[in-house]
């Protein structure tokens, strides 16, 4: 049995039997009805009491008492209801009721009382309750039937929402306080609903779910739905403005208020048989921060899926977005602290539940990374993605600045395709940086079909990068030469990325080979870095002439082999740099030097009477010269260019005068060794051991 037919049922048999006793309450003062029980249905009524009075000169007076009133959930259990009407007329198809009032008790709560009044006819009823003191506010009821048509209104103020929670029993909330007014107004015709509005209000809500995904704290909100039946389906309306509070939907926190506020709009139709929602228009305003217009088609057959959407979303300062949208998204990973501001533009569409197509416009966009690992200025962008790559139009990146990590690159531009898992460059690229030029020949970048790994493959070459340049922008000790090398191939895989091929150094009158280069994890917490590196022919003059450790002539050849890096800190690795044999340079070095190498290897001058008259000579010949490290668990062994005794030569003397300096001690700590070079090569002052 539906709604109305309850009310209707209910209704007939109270007054059908005023109606049949109307004779008999004439002839009484007094008629008295006991039922034991009148049940419908999913309702029923238990040891009722009606009474009927009619005193001398006065209208007659009826009451009704319940002892239990039982419907469907939530209200449940309805008792001690007790229903007075004070002024009671029935006439030949007319029953009124004036000045009734009413009371009733509801499982734990407390007794609740109303006012009302009614009439019935024969082909009309109207029934008004008033002054509901019920979950802590007042709640008016107004239903009237006429023919086949019937409208209800509803109208609640200052409901508890504790309380209203605790009766429908939303046990997956926690509400800590919060009051809403509302209003529902309903028509139909028999037992077909045909319109409904329903409107809130709600006041200094503060609620949280039990996951800790959703929660709101002093929020004002109002509400609006409104949905009317015809032929095609359920056409609806739906609006709501966040006015006061704060709302959090994980991970993403949102402040408003009057000058802040958030406005929601969508209308639509429902078709029920077919269990279709079409979303006609839907709007998010968020002013100054972001936009969000767009459409869908929702099916509800079988759990919710989206068939198709469209959505256009415009940031018209991203500053203002980014924080609120964008960043608590991204606070456990690499681009946390970032900063971001430009206009932006998107459009996505969906079909059959998943992304089809997007295409995002940039302007002015400005980039920067608190940590100073990249930043990006004056940018302007298009970028387009979809499934299929027939289907998908170009994309361009432009900026006037790019610095990566401390390297500035000069105005430049990449234009790629991106469709699917994949990003492809469409034409080889010369980016100008540090004097120079990266030349792209290919790039392609594409991740695995659950996107737990990436793949990147990149051929390209480097041309006269100035080493004088990047030695400024990275802070090193101003350095002379240039850089070039081809890159035939760049992979990452496995979260490592991996160089093949090497890059050459024309640096300090000699060559510099980069080899094996292997990276992981660039920019998070812990970074690992692998590379061989070989020295060939260096010109000691240039180099020692960049550094004040003193004043060296001959050539430096070497190699490290198997160096590992974490966090940018060597780990392990064999290290070895000498003089090249067979070299035949001019081999001087000066005293400085002698107490710079002494200094670094622990050694000392063998040779008690150069010792003695070490004092009088500015440079020394020397034979060969040489310094080996093998690092592992902090710790160095040391070597030299030959063996002599317990110890090894750093510099083994040749012509007059002559100098020797050894090293005694093959072990040594890492970070002593390691400040000891920092130290001659950042100081006058050098002590020779």
């Amino acid at each position: 049995m539906q709604k109305h037919d309850r009310l209707k049922f209910f209704a007939g048999i109270f007054f059908a039997i005023l109606y049949c006793c109307a004779p008999i309450i004439y002839a009484v003062e007094s008629l008295t009805f006991n039922v034991a029980k009148i049940t419908a249905n999913d309702w029923s009524l238990n040891r009722a009491v009606l009474k009927i009075t009619t005193p001398s000169q006065a209208p007659p007076k009826v009451s009704l008492q319940s002892a239990t009133l039982q419907l469907p959930p939530p209200l449940q259990f309805i008792k001690d209801v007790d229903i007075k009407c004070k002024h009671f007329l029935w006439q030949e198809n007319n029953i009124e009721c004036s000045q009734g009032h009413g009371r009733f008790s509801l499982n734990k709560f407390k007794t609740f009382s109303f006012d009302f009044s009614a009439r019935f006819k024969d082909n009309s009823s109207t029934i008004n309750i008033n002054q509901l003191s019920f979950l802590g506010g007042n709640i008016s009821i107004y239903a009237h039937e006429i023919g086949e048509k019937w409208q209800l209104r509803i109208k609640a103020q200052d409901i508890n929402i504790i309380e209203l929670a605790s009766l429908l029993a939303l046990d997956y909330v926690e509400i800590s306080q919060g009051t809403v007014d509302f209003e529902i107004e309903s028509s139909g015709e028999q037992n077909e609903l045909q319109a409904i509005l329903v409107s809130a209000l709600f006041e200094k809500l503060s609620l949280n779910d039990l996951q800790g995904t959703l929660a709101s704290e002093n929020v004002k909100m109002e509400l609006q739905f409104s949905a009317n039946k015809d032929k095609g389906g359920w056409q609806w309306h739906n609006s709501a403005n966040l006015q006061e509070g704060g709302l959090y939907v994980e991970p993403v926190y949102i402040e408003f208020d009057t000058k802040n506020s958030i406005a929601f709009t969508a209308n639509g139709l429902w078709q029920q048989e077919q269990k279709l929602i079409q979303v006609k228009q839907f709007k998010l305003d968020h002013p100054r921060v972001v936009l969000i217009q767009g459409d869908a088609v929702i099916s509800h057959q079988s759990g919710t899926d989206i068939k198709s959407a469209k959505l256009k979303v415009k940031i018209a300062q991203l500053e203002h977005a980014a924080p609120v949208y964008l960043l608590p998204f991204l606070e456990s990973g690499t681009f946390s602290e970032i900063e971001l501001a430009g206009i932006v533009e998107a459009q996505l569409n969906v079909s059959q539940g998943s992304l089809s197509k997007v295409s995002v416009n940039i302007k002015n966009l400005v980039l920067d990374d608190a940590e100073k690992r990249f930043s990006m200025h004056q940018a302007n962008a298009q970028i387009n993605w979809a499934q299929s790559e027939k289907s998908v139009s170009p994309s361009f990146i432009q900026w006037q600045g790019l610095k990566i990590q401390s390297i500035p690159f000069q105005a430049g531009q990449l234009d790629f395709i991106s469709a699917d898992n994949q990003i492809k460059l469409l034409k080889p690229t010369n980016l100008a940086v540090l004097g120079g030029f990266l030349s792209i020949n290919h790039f392609s970048f594409s991740t695995t079909e659950n996107n737990t790994d990436a793949s990147i493959h990149f051929d390209g070459s480097i041309n006269d990068l100035s080493l004088e340049q990047l030695s400024k922008e990275m802070d090193w000790t101003p350095l002379t030469g240039e850089i070039s090398g081809h890159i035939p191939s760049v992979r990452y895989h496995n979260k490592t990325l991996s160089l093949g091929g090497e890059i050459k150094m024309q640096v300090f009158g000699g060559e510099i080979t980069i080899k094996k280069l292997a990276s992981s994890g660039l920019f998070t917490d812990f970074s690992q870095f692998y590379t061989d590196i070989e020295f060939d022919h260096l010109d000691l003059d240039t180099i020692t002439h960049k550094f004040d450790i003193g004043y060296i002539e001959g050539r430096l050849s070497g190699t490290v082999q198997k160096l590992y890096l974490e966090n940018w800190q060597p780990v392990s690795f064999y290290a070895w740099v000498g003089t090249p044999e067979g070299d035949d340079s001019t081999h001087r070095i000066s005293q400085k030097a002698v107490e710079s190498i002494a200094s670094i290897g622990g050694g000392g001058v063998s040779d008690a009477l150069s010792r003695g008259l070490l004092g009088l000579f500015s440079t020394f010949g020397y034979n060969k010269l040489g310094f080996g490290c093998y690092l592992h668990d902090g710790v160095c062994q040391l070597m030299g260019v030959e063996a002599i005794g317990n110890g090894f030569y750093l510099i083994k003397g040749g012509g007059l005068p002559r100098v020797d300096v050894i090293g005694y001690n093959p072990r040594l700590d890492w970070k002593i060794l390691f400040d000891r070079i920092s130290r001659i090569t950042a100081s006058d002052e050098v002590i020779v051991e």
